[in-house]
């Protein structure tokens, strides 16, 4: 259901794509390349660096989407995050943000949402009841699980610049929130910068 919301978020381009995928992990990146080599794809990079070290040109990619990878980071660094795709997005460029998106259990929602995931994993037995404690305790001191609620992440998208935002519940926990990096009034559009990099420790 997600992958259905973010393929009708934005136009896919048929020809001539160039795709970067990043992730922390090495192990995950070279899973990736492998399946990308063994599908002979064409234009496809990974890059395994933690997502708050990422650096791209400014205005040199079209579309940037993250799926579940943001509710890691503190909120300072979320905010600064959506800022800096803001940037890198050329004018008419797309964010989208699928991600756990739920507040500090204050709204009825997030009662509900947190209810919701400990009445499933309870039903899972033993091993349900242990990523009940171990999640309780990452999300109650806020190690690893930092989520925050759908209106927050829409907030940071309106700060960054970002207008046509729509942001919507998914799933149990599940979010989506999506902008635009406004196009001059003429409509034109810069050729993207074909250089990525990462910064250094």
């Amino acid at each position: 259901m997600a992958a259905d919301r973010v393929r009708s978020a934005c136009r896919w381009p048929r020809w001539g794509a160039r795709v970067l995928a990043i992730d922390p992990s090495q192990l995950m990146i070279g899973h990736l390349e492998k399946k990308a080599e063994q599908r002979a794809l064409i234009g496809f990079g990974c890059l395994a660096i933690p997502i708050e070290r990422l650096s791209l040109p400014a205005e040199s990619v079209d579309l940037i989407v993250s799926s579940y990878a943001l509710h890691y980071l503190r909120d300072v660094d979320k905010g600064t995050l959506v800022a800096a795709a803001y940037h890198w997005l050329r004018p008419g460029g797309t964010l989208i943000v699928a991600d756990m998106m739920f507040g500090r259990g204050v709204t009825s929602q997030d009662r509900a949402i947190i209810r919701s995931k400990v009445g499933a994993l309870a039903r899972k037995g033993i091993g349900g009841w242990w990523r009940i404690v171990k999640n309780s305790y990452r999300y109650l001191i806020r190690v690893q699980e930092r989520p925050v609620s759908i209106s927050t992440w829409a907030t940071m998208f309106a700060r960054a610049g970002f207008k046509r935002i729509t942001a919507s519940s998914i799933v149990n926990e599940a979010g989506l929130v999506t902008g635009h990096r406004p196009a001059p009034p003429d409509g034109a559009l810069r050729l993207p910068d074909s250089r990525w990099r990462a910064e250094g420790p």
